[in-house]
């Protein structure tokens, strides 16, 4: 039960005015008030001293059945066994058991509580502008933040943002996305829809982002606990070439251009598309199979190598000689390189003789095409 302190004392019983002037009265009367205001100087200085400090420690009442959190409210939360801190948006901070990054909503439509969220800019006064999320490859992991804990108008408002703890009153069941969830499921950021879970362990090329694990299953109760595991993407991207190439002169470099993206994610093929650009810094490995016919049986000798930024890579070169009439030689080439964010990296040939074709070969009825490169691009190193 509450209690309130009446620091007033009693109001003084002053002496009745005289018809005239008495200077008796008035030595009375100030006599009286003086003693009323030091009786309530009293009654203050009583009630504050406690809490002016400085003071060794606040004791809370652990079995306090009457708290109610609101906002800017401190209370024991016997639950959670921790304090409470009542903020904007019904929000009620676990002291100790969560931690929120505050948020503005720019997207012109309110997020939802329960919502994944990544970078979206910077508003006024440095405000971080959140929005939905979506783990298709477009955006780089290291975007992702963390997971909305209220419903978030587009107000202009600030909100609450939880990065690691609990999120509440969600429909943690999965049947929305099609998917069953359980109680200890590992979510994962939705490469489908944007703001969503899914249990489902993406792969290339989405991003694989562990959001959050599955504490109670419930349509409209559920319970998440957030814990992102971000990590830096790794880039990559697998090319080929799909005509064939022939030297025009001896003994003179030519550059090999590729024709087709298998799969990539970051890594692109540039302008002369000999060029595999890469859109961050790392170390990255270049593995290329390069496939080379004869047109006679005399013997030819082709060197293959790697170019970074127009330069020839030292001593990773390749040779082989070509001496079969109308068959197909191999050739693999490995390179790890050090690359600066747009750098990139080309193959590049050469023969004593024009007699040699880097050769692409179409399907047959029973097996896949051949093509005259297939490169592989991987990001080994952040």
């Amino acid at each position: 039960m509450a209690t309130a302190l009446n620091v007033f004392a009693a109001p003084p019983r002053l002496p009745d005015a005289p018809s005239q002037y008495d200077l008796r009265y008035h030595d009375q009367h100030s006599s009286v008030l003086r003693l009323y205001f030091n009786q309530i100087n009293a009654a203050i200085a009583v009630a504050l001293g406690p809490v002016r400090g400085p003071f060794d420690y606040i004791d809370f009442n652990t079995t306090n059945t009457a708290y109610v959190p609101q906002t800017a409210r401190l209370g024991w939360n016997a639950t959670d066994q921790t304090l409470d801190v009542g903020m904007d948006y019904g929000v009620v901070h676990q002291i100790g058991q969560e931690t929120y990054a505050r948020v503005q909503n720019n997207t012109g439509v309110t997020i939802v509580n329960g919502a994944v969220v990544g970078f979206a800019g910077v508003g006024p006064d440095n405000t971080l502008r959140v929005a939905p999320y979506l783990a298709n490859g477009t955006q780089p992991s290291l975007y992702a933040l963390g997971v909305m804990t209220h419903d978030l108008p587009d107000s202009g408002e600030k909100g609450y943002c939880t990065v690691w703890g609990s999120v509440r009153g969600l429909d943690t069941t999965g049947t929305s996305l099609g998917e069953t969830w359980a109680v200890g499921d590992i979510l994962y950021a939705n490469p489908t829809v944007a703001g969503a879970f899914t249990n489902i362990k993406p792969t290339a090329p989405n991003n694989v982002i562990p959001m959050a694990a599955v504490l109670d299953v419930d349509a409209t109760e559920g319970v998440v606990f957030v814990r992102p595991t971000i990590t830096q993407m790794q880039y990559y991207g697998v090319f080929t070439k799909l005509n064939s190439q022939s030297p025009v002169a001896t003994n003179t470099e030519y550059l090999l251009a590729l024709t087709n993206t298998q799969i990539s994610n970051g890594v692109i093929l540039g302008t002369p598309a000999s060029r595999v650009v890469v859109p961050q810094s790392g170390l990255y490995q270049f593995d290329a199979d390069v496939q080379l016919t004869s047109n006679n049986s005399s013997a030819k000798i082709v060197w293959v190598w790697f170019k970074k930024n127009g330069t020839a890579i030292a001593n990773s070169a390749r040779i082989v000689t070509v001496d079969v009439n109308g068959g197909y030689i191999p050739l693999g080439l490995r390179e790890t390189v050090s690359m600066l964010a747009g750098d990139y990296v080309e193959l590049a040939f050469a023969s004593d003789s024009t007699a040699v074709t880097v050769s692409s070969v179409a399907a047959t009825a029973f097996a896949p095409a051949a093509p005259a490169i297939l490169l592989n691009v991987t990001q080994v190193q952040q």
